[in-house]
């Protein structure tokens, strides 16, 4: 199971000022289901999915995968295991 709870993601713009890329999104995936993402280039897509295997961490609030928290380092691989990613342009 996927488990977001009030993701927040910044990044820095060109004037070095944060700009927020997710904010507050709280969203939970079962097991066995298959979701799709869609949306316009510059969407957040990819950022939402680098965030569910801990390509990306959290600006604020948490992502879980199978209960444990993608800040946890020592968990990486594991969770990289359950959570698999396509690259458009591996």
């Amino acid at each position: 199971m996927l488990q977001l709870e009030n993701l927040s993601f910044q990044v820095a713009d060109e004037s070095d000022s944060r700009k927020e890329i997710i904010k507050n999104l709280n969203l939970t995936i079962d097991n066995h289901r298959f979701i799709v993402i869609t949306g316009p280039n510059g969407g957040g897509k990819s950022t939402l999915a680098k965030h569910m295997n801990a390509i990306l961490l959290p600006s604020g609030g948490s992502v879980y995968v199978d209960g444990i928290d993608t800040a946890d380092e020592d968990k990486l691989l594991d969770i990289r295991r359950t959570v698999g990613m396509v690259f458009q342009n591996p």
